[in-house]
């Protein structure tokens, strides 16, 4: 299994902050978030069961989601509209958001996850390889469970 890093920006699109709210509540119920997700210039190297991360850039950086990978790549018409060349996706199962207050911030990933160029991430889809994607995985799972209220899958108390 493969790790890849996917960003948002949220002052370029995607998600609204209503939207982003109500989708960190359904994950918080325990309802899977499903969808596609820009995977920038890659062409290759997803497969369906990779593991997928959210990096929240611009303000508040931070990893805010974790997932699956339900596809591979493939080519669809551009998330901006217009006459924009297509661009690629992945679809992806989304079983962990958290509001943005309880990201996994940057500062901290460069410290036990320093494999990883997490201030120069030029776009999405980058893959986190060995070890780094095992320190990713401890690093996100250990940060869980030490939010106050968490799902009790991730060892903190059961809403």
């Amino acid at each position: 299994m493969a790790a890849f890093l996917l960003t948002w920006n949220p002052e370029a699109g995607g998600w609204s902050a209503t939207e982003y709210d109500a989708v960190v509540e359904a994950s918080a119920a325990g309802a899977p978030v499903r969808g596609r997700w820009g995977v920038g210039i890659r062409r290759s190297g997803i497969a369906a069961g990779d593991r997928a991360f959210l990096l929240r850039q611009r303000r508040e950086r931070g990893i805010v989601a974790s997932g699956w990978f339900e596809s591979e790549i493939y080519a669809a018409p551009h998330w901006r509209g217009g006459a924009r060349p297509p661009t690629t996706y992945a679809d992806i199962v989304l079983d962990v958001l958290v509001a943005v207050r309880d990201r996994l911030p940057v500062p901290e990933l460069q410290q036990v996850v320093p494999g990883v160029s997490w201030n120069y991430l030029q776009g999405s889809g980058v893959r986190a390889h060995a070890p780094s994607e095992e320190k990713l995985e401890r690093a996100w799972t250990a940060h869980l469970r030490g939010l106050p209220g968490r799902r009790s899958r991730y060892g903190g108390a059961a809403r």
